[in-house]
């Protein structure tokens, strides 16, 4: 695979690993960019719950853009893989971390924590639960940040079920119970292996150790979660966000992510240890509540009033008939009796508003959401400061003071610090830079539209010469485009065919150009006359000055073949003249002479002619006193003809022609 290019545009580099499926680091060729290419393989058995799985994990990243999320850049498929395209992170895994530097100190581990979360809320906040929150999914780069990745089993929190023909998903070591048992899941799945991965990162151990995966996760079901007590000692507030984190239950761990986000803000202010759920309390929190019905006070008994003793009737004289008893200021009486016992135990039932109020989280309100929630409580907002959090919208509150959760009383003031959202980016003075490396710090900051525009200059390729935004402006990377204009060097000179020009013409012209001239070779040519220029290399072309132009020069005409005649002549000496005695007494004379006397040097002329010599001069004198072998030299061009003479005392001797056929 290593070299080999995918969707036409991705290079494998290098193998990073793989479980469900293959991971490479490639090089986009198009884009001239590293990447991380994941090549699932298609199952062959079942290629429509394959595509099922990769459409699950591209729907569930490509909603996501989050600083702590590693993004998604492209998704492709062929017959035999899915693939998917995201970011490089260059550095390790949180498990590689944890392994190289445990124990982390308590602020790092806050650091990765809330990076972690606010990962995780961005990723519930859009429906999406990663169900294998664990420290190999978690990266880090080289400055610290954090950035989730492998939402390979994600699920929508509409999909209720999260196992597959009953099969457990997501990490052993990291599982929530829910997962293990095949229930349903939410977001509080994700913060139950967060709560794990927190042990891990104070710890630098897991929580639960067994021989087998499956003993693993039946602990996770029914063992205690370990008190981290044992193995570090570390803040109350932070052991209770453990505890909290990893209950059984789900019901009684934190409900959302910024939930445990408050709490790591805060819990340096946390004196008060928590109390785990138990275990009778765990299983009332899965039946619905029954709603609470008033009190009913009894009624009070009215004793009724005592009826008039009727006298015996007598023999008397009737007398004038008594006026009847009235009874309604009795019933009256009664009446106000009751309504103000009434009044009495309503005013005794009646609840009374509490002097303060426990303040509740206005992390991610705007300022008119909470102003609202405190005048519904008679609190007032207090001093409104405002900073730039990449974490937080623009608008929305930071933190509060006094904190979520204290008791404040009522007629006070709730002081917020809000966010004005991302901070911009301060461009900086680029001029006189490397193109190369200003465009790549700029990439890391987030700026995706960096344009170049060349131009020549004295100035060495690649150097920046202008800047489209002034320096200390400040922008938005992902909203922001700029160009630079980045130096090309100096112009090319174009230069022409000089064959058949002088040298010296030539010369003259291409230095004054700049360029150096070297004359490499000298070569006859019957079409250039001698001294021009044959040929040259370059030939044609824009050349930077500086460049060397090689250049061939005629010798001329090229001359005729010649043949070197090399000939061995024997030059006489002369004799002396005969006289009229007689030849016996000139025998005797003779012997005589030469018994007297040594002979006479003499002169011998050659005469050449050649080549290189005239015939009618005399070429060569030499000094004789015998007979005498010279050789002498005839250079002869194909098809002329030479000759030669000796003379000696002005006698020709010698006198040859030769022929050169």
């Amino acid at each position: 695979m290593i070299g080999k290019v995918v969707s036409e545009r991705y290079k494998i580099e290098k193998y990073l690993g793989g479980g469900m499926s293959s991971v490479y680091l490639a090089t986009d060729i198009i884009l001239n960019r590293e990447v991380v290419v994941k090549m699932i393989k298609a199952d062959p058995l079942d290629k429509e719950k394959s595509v099922r799985r990769f459409q699950r994990e591209v729907e569930s990243t490509i909603q996501l853009s989050h600083p702590n999320i590693v993004s998604v850049i492209d998704v492709d498929e062929t017959e035999e893989y899915h693939i998917l395209v995201t970011e490089v992170v260059h550095g390790s895994n949180l498990k590689e971390h944890i392994v190289k530097n445990s124990p982390l100190d308590i602020d790092e581990v806050i650091s990765i924590a809330m990076m972690t979360l606010r990962g995780i809320e961005h990723a519930h906040d859009r429906g999406i639960i990663h169900r294998d929150i664990k420290p190999q999914n978690i990266l880090i780069d080289e400055n610290g940040k954090v950035k989730i990745t492998d939402f390979g089993i994600a699920k929508a929190l509409s999909e209720t079920r999260m196992t597959e023909t009953n099969q457990v998903i997501g990490s052993v070591q990291y599982i929530s119970p829910e997962q293990a048992k095949g229930h349903n899941t939410d977001e509080r799945t994700d913060i139950y292996s967060f709560g794990v991965m927190l042990f891990e990162l104070l710890t630098g151990r897991l929580p639960y150790e067994a021989e087998t995966a499956v003993s693993v996760a039946l602990k996770h079901i029914s063992e205690p979660f370990p008190d981290i007590s044992e193995y570090r000692d570390i803040p109350v507030g932070l052991k209770n966000i453990v505890m909290k984190c990893t209950e059984k239950e789900p019901l009684n761990r934190y409900r959302h992510a910024d939930d445990v986000l408050s709490a790591l803000v805060y819990y340096k202010d946390v004196s008060k240890p928590y109390v785990p759920a138990k275990k009778e309390e765990q299983e009332q929190t899965m039946v619905t509540p029954v709603q609470k019905t008033e009190k009913q006070e009894p009624k009070e008994k009215v004793q009724a009033a005592p009826l008039p003793v009727q006298e015996p009737k007598t023999s008397k004289p009737e007398e004038e008939p008594k006026k009847k008893r009235r009874k309604w200021p009795w019933v009256l009486f009664f009446l106000l009796f009751l309504l103000a016992a009434a009044a009495l135990i309503a005013f005794l039932m009646w609840p009374r508003q509490s002097p303060t109020v426990s303040l509740q989280n206005l992390q991610d309100m705007t300022v008119e959401e909470a102003e609202e929630y405190l005048l519904s409580e008679d609190l007032a907002a207090g001093e409104i400061s405002e900073t730039y959090d990449d974490n937080f919208e623009e608008g929305s509150i930071i933190q509060t003071s006094p904190v979520s959760g204290a008791e404040v009383e009522r007629g006070g003031t709730v002081d917020m610090l809000v966010s004005l959202g991302e901070a911009p980016y301060k461009i900086e003075e680029y001029t006189n830079q490397m193109f190369d490396d200003v465009e790549a710090d700029l990439e890391s900051e987030g700026f995706m539209n960096i344009d170049r525009e060349g131009r020549y200059s004295d100035q060495p390729a690649g150097i920046i010469l202008e800047q489209d935004i002034a320096p200390g402006e400040e922008v938005y990377p992902d909203e922001t485009s700029i160009t630079f204009t980045v130096s090309d060097g100096v112009e090319p000179v174009p230069i022409t065919n000089y064959a058949g020009t002088s040298l010296d013409a030539a010369r003259a012209e291409l230095e004054s150009q700049g360029f150096i001239v070297n004359v490499t070779t000298e070569v006859y040519s019957n079409e250039i006359p001698e001294g021009a220029i044959v040929s040259q290399d370059p030939s044609y072309g824009d050349f930077l000055p500086g460049s060397q132009i090689n250049v061939i020069v005629s010798l001329g005409e090229e001359p005729p073949s010649e043949t070197t005649y090399q000939i061995s002549l024997n030059i006489p000496y002369p004799e002396e003249e005969e006289s009229s005695a007689s030849s016996k007494d000139k025998d005797e004379d003779k012997k005589d002479s030469k018994a007297d006397k040594k002979p006479e040097p003499v002169e011998a002329e050659i005469f050449i002619g050649d080549k290189d010599n005239d015939v009618k001069e005399v070429s060569e004198t030499i000094e004789i006193t015998e007979d005498t072998n010279h050789t002498i030299s005839l250079i002869l061009q194909e098809g002329e003809s030479g000759q030669y003479r000796v003379e000696v005392d002005g006698e020709r001797v010698i006198s040859e022609t030769v022929v050169n056929e």
